[in-house]
């Protein structure tokens, strides 16, 4: 029993030698590349920074960019891939595909389509990013834009098993533009209904003010025409404050 465990912890030393003279034989790179591969990204994350400073090798940003993103750490994973593009020798595709798609499950969708329009153009053919923006353009109700990039991808893609779902997609695309432009309408039909309605009343007020108006420059004139005639009846000519002297003239 002693001796059977006495072997298995020497095996045990041995691997882990062995693990760390591959690590120091292969360079950093190689190492965090392993253990990404072998699903330890926390453990990668060490070894592909140092990749990453020293230049080592142009892959370390994108499997560093995945290490962080599998982690859960976005911003982290994003940086590295904005950092990556700017790089020489990275794949500027694969790392703005990446961006794109730490950028959607940040739910940014409008970065995240710029990303991807980014992968698209540094390779029109890069089918992969065409169906993702496609899928960030619906989710941003950008609906022909979306239906443009399904279609799209199914030319780069004709014999895709996503097919008949992208196709349904897009049947359901055009559904929702038809309802939305019927919708469209309507409103549009009521605002000018609204304003119909709204401008009638403002008539109608205008009208009431009018003939209020009217009304009351009548009266006016009324209560100055019948002091007017007041004022008529109360003239003199002048007779009544004649004064007799009781005598005649001289001159007759």
């Amino acid at each position: 029993m002693r001796q059977n465990f006495t072997k298995y912890i020497a095996v045990f030393f041995i691997e882990i030698a062995s693990m760390f003279t591959v690590f120091a034989t292969d360079g950093d790179f190689a190492a965090g590349e392993k253990l990404f591969r072998s699903n330890k990204p926390a453990e990668a994350v060490p070894y592909l920074e140092k990749a990453v400073a020293s230049g080592e090798n142009p892959k370390a940003y994108v499997y560093l960019a995945l290490s962080y993103f599998q982690q859960g750490q976005f911003e982290k994973a994003l940086a590295v891939c904005e950092k990556g593009i700017d790089a020489p020798g990275t794949n500027k595709k694969i790392l703005a595909y990446d961006a794109g798609n730490i950028a959607f499950a940040m739910e940014d969708f409008a970065s995240a389509e710029k990303w991807y329009t980014i992968a698209i153009s540094a390779d029109a053919t890069y089918s992969s990013p065409v169906l993702n923006r496609a899928n960030t353009r619906l989710k941003e109700g950008k609906y022909q834009d979306s239906k443009a990039d399904y279609e799209n991808y199914i030319k780069l893609e004709p014999e895709t098993a996503q097919g008949n779902a992208i196709n349904a997609i897009i049947a359901m695309i055009d559904d929702q533009v038809e309802n939305e432009k019927k919708a469209e309408a309507i409103r549009v039909e009521q605002e000018r209904k609204q304003k119909e309605e709204e401008r009638k009343i403002a008539a109608e007020k205008a009208r009431l003010e009018a003939e209020e108006a009217a009304r009351r420059r009548k009266l006016l004139e009324d209560v100055a025409s019948s002091l007017q005639d007041a004022a008529a009846e109360n003239m003199s000519a002048g007779a009544e404050g004649t004064v007799d002297y009781g005598y005649e003239s001289e001159l007759e």
